[in-house]
């Protein structure tokens, strides 16, 4: 007798697309061509409705600026629009921008891409590597407003441990 259990597709594991995995091994490698070929295979085999469909969008996007086929950023920026929490995807969208020379716009992915995914390693690293400082801490004035610096040094000092009372 076969118990049929309602909650099995539910809890169904969603698996990445074997060429997606495959591309990533390649692009980790530096064979660039082979990745943008197994992405591309990913990518269109994909609805776009499915869990992974942006992330595989963005590599493809990617890995296209990195052979220096420009229209890659267009696949990179609408995945970013799209996507709803995974950063991976807006750390592609700034290797892109950053690639092609507009920090703006690498700038302002960055900001988006740690609003929804602050603990990704990825962002941060190149939050460091762009040498980004952090927003000011009253928006509405300008970052060399006194109270600014002011707020600034205090918060900074208290988020690296040190605390201001303990000097």
């Amino acid at each position: 007798m076969v118990i049929h259990d309602p909650w099995s597709t539910v809890q169904e594991e969603v698996h990445m697309h074997p060429d997606f995995v495959q591309g990533q091994r390649y692009f980790r490698q530096g064979d660039l061509q082979s990745a943008l070929a197994c992405f591309k295979s990913a990518q269109q085999s994909t609805a776009i409705s499915h869990v992974y469909a942006h992330l595989y969008m963005s590599y493809l996007g990617l890995t296209q600026v990195l052979l220096k086929d420009v229209s890659g950023l267009n696949l990179c920026r609408r995945a970013a629009q799209e996507e709803g929490h995974r950063g991976e995807v807006f750390e592609n969208l700034v290797r892109a921008e950053l690639k092609l020379g507009h920090r703006k716009q690498a700038c302002e992915a960055l900001r988006r891409g740690m609003r929804l995914d602050k603990g990704n390693a990825g962002l941060r690293a190149l939050r460091e590597e762009m040498g980004m400082r952090r927003s000011p801490i009253l928006t509405f004035l300008d970052r060399d407003n006194p109270l600014n610096r002011f707020l600034g040094k205090l918060t900074y000092r208290s988020r690296s441990g040190r605390g201001v009372a303990g000097r």
